[in-house]
């Protein structure tokens, strides 16, 4: 354990997370600067890292009051600042006065070292790059915190203007401990992060509650129905495509008709929108008994020093996490760490008597306590060491969705950025890491060391499996014929296993592995687990074992052939895939199952491309996403083949045709929902892959993938050019005056690239004809 003066760093500003800008609005951005005034405070740094990308996008003027206001809810796809964790400068003015960042370059490429299996992802620059999928993964499943304070707490914090309380002000601070964070895995060996998450959450806040099936009166083919499909991936659809259509109205209302837009998808940076879409698709994490991750690891209670009665306070929080209304339900472990917290007011309060009865409460409950110094007046921006508070990089897509609306209906709708003094920042982030460093990790080390030596390891032992074989296998036939789980299982009939039954201890012990990123504990656990819950028909718990140990697997080192490492995560995936959408109906399981090992298998490289590219088509065809999920999807896995290198001057072995054709069905669907930017992109990396071919292959010799082509540059150029040219003015006559001399590669030259300025290789290098290794969807011939 870490002394207490590691804790104490030197006062710096709130570190916000980094935004994100899109490679095609980097591309529209130009030289231009943002407007002065009121819409460049707005774009203060407040919201979550999407991208790696630098952008100074002005704000559109709109006829009404409420979309300068708006446009900070967006920022997450428009602007660009500091990455998590490296210094800013403190003073409030360069904060939020200004609009754009420097540049930042990747701290790796996320392909370095994906050329075989033996290395572990964590080795990768991916996992340092905010934005990334891998980061995602890292960032979503990691410790919950649940944060309960008394009346005279969230007094205190209201008139600091925050209105949801101590949980709403401790928020962003969890999102990453500051400083090196040393763990320990189950040998016994000890790692440093620098990236280490905490998730606060507001206790007795159920909103993401999944009930069993059983409990909640549902036969089979009732499983989850419509509100769990409305409730989350249509929430993230809307606010995706909240920020989609604000893109296309901001290149409409300030962009030049000159401006170059020929960028394609950017392979080493995610696209903002995709991050977006898998940042909120991971955030609404649901409280379920069938995974232990949205489960409190520990309870911060919290009172004040202006409590009158602040002892009898803190054990009547005490009861209300066991006994009250507002407890976890039945199949929540309830035996989770308590913290205590005394907040002193600086401004209003004594001193010594904090000290003194602090010195009390660690007499009464044990040394897990800490005394957080806050001033009680609310923070300006104008005030001499005022900071900005980011918002939250985990909120939910039905939080964000209900900041967006609020803002568009509102006509005195104010900026959600919040300051704070950088006193109280100080404070906090000194509380975070000292709860995290001191209690929480050492508590859940300890618990791992003692679920594997009282229960897993009996479980992994030769009377553990008889004893297994045992439940498997009834007297006189199997108890797979009788299509029930047999007497002798755990598996209570309410659709949940106890807490304190072997089978759930075991799963929160794989789950606290996997937070502290012990991959061969949690891959050992979940393997184990997956035959249990197989024969007991718990097909949920079934399902998610499955998906994490193929997690844990692709992240983790292990000599282990590519090809027997592939198969054996192939029947994982379909196991988890299938139990999640057939058996249980589960469509957020399975769209994040295949969605995340698709990410883990690009990383992957070789033969893992391939089959990232196999499970995409699979969520394709099975149509678990909306329309905006869809064309991402397209989008992403064209990244996926363009991310394979080939060996030698020919590049044998790549997938550039497979990549343009993706590219090309990716600007098609963008085309439907008219999102002309992201379309003209998806063509313009069609035309990049279709360049690297050889001359002799080209698309001429095609007449119906060469119309199609037309019919997409068609209509994304005159998509673009709404607002932007007059009625007489036509960019493709222009290029057609220039190459005359052959009407037939001047016109396809011209379609490609629809905005201006002639290519130096069109589209007539680029066949679109079907190979023999090509999967995916075809269409009007062309595939």
């Amino acid at each position: 354990m870490q002394p207490h003066e590691d804790a104490v760093q030197t006062p710096s500003p709130v570190q916000s997370p980094p935004l994100a800008a899109s490679s095609i609005m980097r591309s529209l951005s130009g030289s231009q600067k943002p407007r002065p005034g009121a819409s460049s405070i707005l774009f203060s740094p407040t919201t979550d890292p999407l991208s790696q990308s630098e952008l100074s996008l002005p704000i559109r003027t709109s006829s009404t009051s409420r979309r300068p206001q708006s446009a900070s809810l967006f920022r997450s796809t428009i602007l660009n600042n500091t990455p998590p964790g490296s210094p800013r400068d403190a003073s409030p003015a360069s904060t939020v006065r200004s609009t754009r960042s420097p540049a930042r370059t990747m701290t790796g490429s996320i392909f370095a070292g994906t050329a075989g299996f033996k290395a572990s992802l964590l080795d990768t620059g991916a996992a340092d790059s905010p934005g990334d999928p891998l980061n995602l993964v890292l960032k979503s499943f990691v410790p919950h915190v649940a944060i309960h304070a008394s009346e005279d707490v969230d007094d205190l914090v209201n008139a600091k203007g925050f209105e949801k309380g101590l949980w709403e002000l401790l928020r962003p601070f969890g999102e990453r401990v500051m400083g090196k964070v040393n763990v320990r895995d189950s040998n016994g060996v000890s790692r440093a992060w620098e990236d280490f998450s905490l998730r606060f959450t507001k206790f007795g806040d159920h909103s993401n509650l999944q009930i069993p099936d059983a409990l909640a009166g549902l036969n089979g083919s009732e499983k989850q129905s419509g509100r769990a499909k409305e409730s989350l991936t249509t929430d993230v659809e809307k606010v995706v495509e909240r920020h989609l259509n604000f893109a296309e109205e901001a290149f409409r209302g300030t962009m030049e008709p000159q401006t170059p837009t020929r960028m394609g998808l950017d392979v080493e940076a995610t696209s903002p929108y995709y991050a977006l879409y898998l940042r909120r698709l991971l955030s609404g994490m649901p409280l379920a008994p069938h995974e232990s991750f949205a489960h409190p690891v520990a309870c911060v209670m919290a009172i004040s020093s202006r409590n009158p009665n602040p002892i009898e306070a803190l054990h009547r929080l005490y009861t209300e996490t066991r006994e009250g209304e507002k407890r976890y339900p039945v199949w929540v472990d309830g035996e989770y760490l308590r913290y205590y917290i005394l907040v002193h007011d600086e401004e209003n309060s004594d001193i010594s008597k904090s000290m003194a009865l602090f010195e009390q409460m660690k007499r009464n409950f044990g040394l897990h306590c800490h005394l957080l110094r806050l001033r009680s007046s609310e923070s300006a921006e104008t005030d001499d060491d005022s900071i900005p508070l980011p918002r939250s990089d985990w909120m939910t897509a039905a939080e964000e969705l209900a900041d967006i609306k609020e803002s568009e209906t509102k006509e005195d709708f104010e900026d959600p950025t919040r300051h704070i003094f950088e006193s109280d920042a100080t404070a906090i982030r000194t509380f975070v890491r000292e709860m995290a460093i001191q209690s929480l990790i050492p508590t859940m080390e300890r618990n791992i060391s003692v679920w594997n030596d009282q229960v897993a390891s009996k479980r992994k032992g030769i009377s553990g499996r008889f004893m297994s074989l045992s439940k498997r296998w009834a007297f006189g036939g199997s108890s797979r014929s009788s299509g029930i789980a047999s007497s002798s299982s755990n598996y209570d009939a309410s659709g949940f296993y106890r807490p304190d039954s072997p089978e759930a201890i075991m799963r929160r012990l794989a789950d606290f592995a996997f937070m502290l990123r012990d991959w061969k504990l949690a891959m050992s656990t979940y393997d184990l687990l997956r035959t249990d819950f197989q024969n007991d028909k718990a097909w949920k718990y079934h399902a998610a074992a499955n998906e994490m140990a193929a997690f844990a697997l692709l992240i983790m080192p292990q000599n282990m052939s590519s090809k027997t490492r592939i198969e054996t995560i192939n029947q994982m995936l379909d196991n988890a895939f299938y139990s999640y959408l057939t058996r249980c109906n589960s469509l957020y399981g399975a769209t994040r199952c295949i969605v995340l090992a698709l990410e883990l298998l690009r990383l992957r490289g070789g033969s893992g491309i391939d089959e990232a590219v196999r499970w995409g088509i699979k969520v394709l065809e099975s149509r678990l996403m909306g329309k905006i999920g869809d064309a991402l999807l397209k989008e992403r896995m064209a990244i996926c083949y363009a991310s394979k290198s080939g060996a030698g001057s020919q590049a044998w072995g790549s997938r550039r045709r497979k990549s343009a054709l993706w590219s090309v069905l990716g600007a098609e669907a963008w085309v439907a929902q008219e999102k002309y930017i992201q379309a003209q992109k998806c063509l313009n990396e069609a035309r990049k892959m279709y360049s690297l071919l050889p001359g002799e292959n080209g698309i001429q010799r095609f007449e119906v993938a060469s119309d199609f082509l037309a019919m997409l540059n068609d209509q994304v150029k005159q998509g673009l050019q709404v607002d932007l040219l007059g009625p007489e003015e036509s960019l493709v006559d222009v290029e057609e005056e220039t190459f005359d001399h052959d009407d037939r590669r001047t016109r396809r030259t011209s379609m490609i690239n629809p905005l201006g300025g002639a290519t130096a290789a069109g589209m007539e290098t680029a066949p679109l004809q079907s190979q023999g290794d090509v999967s995916g969807p075809s269409k009007d011939g062309f595939g």
